[in-house]
């Protein structure tokens, strides 16, 4: 996965981003503002073990990359896209399209791992967000189109995973504690933190 370089504008996340928060994504989308910071990225992605010291470093495939982004993502890929047919778009159009698609409170986690051995393991990683203590699994799992396979046989691509945080106390300026299981049958919980004051 080609990770889209972030702005020079920062804020923190925006559980339900507003109308002028949309407007400043698609005017830095058309350069003529600063771009908006619309994700958190780490690549190489720093993980720790949550559950089972013996798990480290981990067997089995390994997350590399990660990047978390909200609904503000999804408005400047609409805006980016009617840029690139010549379209000019309003931010009131583009934020009522991204909240169907991506709901109000909810982050979209991008994992990339290498070392898979096999396309179908993908579906057992288990990703979710710990929010006061408790784990909150994500609802859905896809899949880039970004897989490709090594020399020594293993696999390497981007799984992505939504995470539905509305009403969920988080706070949009600390930092949220994200889990995940590899394919490995070993009962090891893996963790890293995503700092939501970084993006908008």
């Amino acid at each position: 996965m080609a990770f889209l370089g972030l702005g020079v504008v920062a804020w923190a996340w925006s559980p339900s981003p507003s109308l002028e928060e949309a407007e400043a994504v698609v005017e830095g989308v058309y350069s003529r503002l600063p771009r908006v910071a619309i994700a958190w990225e780490a690549s190489p992605l720093e993980f720790s073990v949550e559950r089972g010291q013996e798990c480290m470093p981990p067997q089995g495939s390994r997350p590399v990359a990660a990047r978390v982004a909200g609904q503000l993502e999804v408005v400047e890929i609409l805006a980016e896209r009617a840029r690139n047919d010549f379209r000019r778009v309003r931010g009131a159009e583009v934020l009522s399209q991204a909240k169907g698609f991506l709901p109000d409170g909810h982050l979209r986690v991008y994992l990339r791992v290498a070392g898979l051995p096999r396309l179908e393991l993908r579906e057992a990683y288990t990703l979710g967000a710990l929010v006061e203590g408790k784990p909150v699994r994500a609802y859905r799992t896809t899949y880039l189109d970004d897989w490709t396979k090594a020399g020594d046989g293993t696999y390497t691509g981007t799984l992505v995973f939504y995470l539905d945080l509305a009403g969920k106390r988080v706070d949009p300026q600390g930092e949220l504690r994200v889990i995940f299981m590899t394919e490995q049958s070993v009962d090891c919980v893996y963790a890293f933190g995503v700092p939501l004051a970084s993006f908008r």
